[in-house]
């Protein structure tokens, strides 16, 4: 399930970029350009959605780690948004937008690191509850 999850982040991440820029090899420079935080977000997370299978199949119900998944997975999922953020910019002025646009692009990174800590804290909390059972 780690494996699928980081798998199914990049490509979601690819396939965003390449809608977004309309071609891939935009795409795939924006990804090399970024590369450390994205691959460390997708193994992250993959290793999150692992421990939490395996966890989650050792007991019926996990205290509070739904919510922390969600949570988690949202953040994941913004932090790769914001890698696409400047291609954001032909559409958020028509919707009224224009400043989310500006303030994805300025903490463009600082975004991906609140969301690879996100990761580390669940991948930690986790351990922390296999440890436990």
């Amino acid at each position: 399930m780690g494996i699928i999850a980081s798998s199914f982040l990049l490509l979601l991440y690819l396939t965003l970029m390449t809608v977004l820029s309309g071609t891939f090899e935009a795409a795939w420079w924006q990804f090399s350009a970024l590369w450390p935080y994205m691959i460390s977000l997708s193994l992250g997370f993959g290793l999150q959605t692992g421990l939490y299978t395996k966890l989650k199949n050792k007991i019926k119900h996990v205290q509070g780690g739904r919510k922390m998944m969600l949570g988690n997975t949202s953040t994941s999922t913004l932090g790769m948004i914001a890698c696409c953020a400047h291609h954001l910019t032909d559409v958020l002025p028509i919707l009224g937008l224009s400043f989310l646009t500006a303030l994805l692009i300025q903490y463009q990174k600082v975004i991906l690191l609140v969301a690879i800590a996100s990761n580390l804290s669940g991948i930690l909390y986790l351990i922390y509850l296999q440890r436990k059972i």
